[in-house]
């Protein structure tokens, strides 16, 4: 028995390939050329990297750090503002912490080669977390009431009472915010 090796196909009478279609081919072909260029981006990242100095990787560690510190204050800020009280207290500590990381850790990044992305993703990250700081607005203005009707939620066990603690508790915050946005009250 001997073995053959396969024959290719028969092409002669076969139609010729579509150019510039949206077959099977040529979507195959897009991929393999971002597959090739997405290769070729990371060979150069992967040089690019060797080439760095000593302190220019450490450099780029801390920026990672920065990033990552960034990301978990962030985080548990978001976690705990929505807890129930003192938990946002603890929050907005996060917070505070959390910007001063993603400043510092731009600065850092915008000095540091192979570091573009970390200055997006904080930068991005800062916004998104000022838009969340503008919830806490109501929390720090309402932190008295909201210890109120906390208590008054806990102390009480039917609908009325609850219904009660609600009451009282948007009265509160409607004087609240006319004394803030009107300059006076009752």
């Amino acid at each position: 028995m001997s073995e053959q090796a396969p024959q290719p196909p028969d092409l002669t009478n076969a139609p010729p390939p579509k150019k510039g279609g949206r077959g099977r081919a040529s979507k195959d072909e897009a991929r393999r050329r971002a597959d090739s260029t997405r290769a070729a981006r990371r060979e150069e990242t992967q040089r690019a990297l060797k080439a760095l100095s000593p302190e220019k990787k450490r450099e780029l560690v801390r920026v990672n750090g920065f990033m990552l510190g960034f990301g978990a204050l962030a985080l548990l800020a978001m976690i705990t503002l929505t807890l129930g009280l003192p938990w946002p207290a603890v929050g907005l500590v996060a917070m505070v912490i959390a910007v001063v990381t993603a400043i510092r850790g731009i600065r850092l990044a915008r000095r540091t080669p192979l570091a573009r992305g970390a200055v997006t993703y904080l930068a991005l990250g800062l916004v998104l977390l000022a838009m969340f700081a503008f919830y806490c607005i109501p929390l720090a203005t309402t932190w008295q009431e909201q210890w109120e009707y906390q208590r008054c939620m806990s102390q009480t066990q039917t609908i009325e009472g609850e219904d009660a603690c609600r009451a009282a508790f948007e009265k509160a915050t409607e004087s609240d915010w006319r004394r803030i946005f009107q300059g006076g009250g009752k």
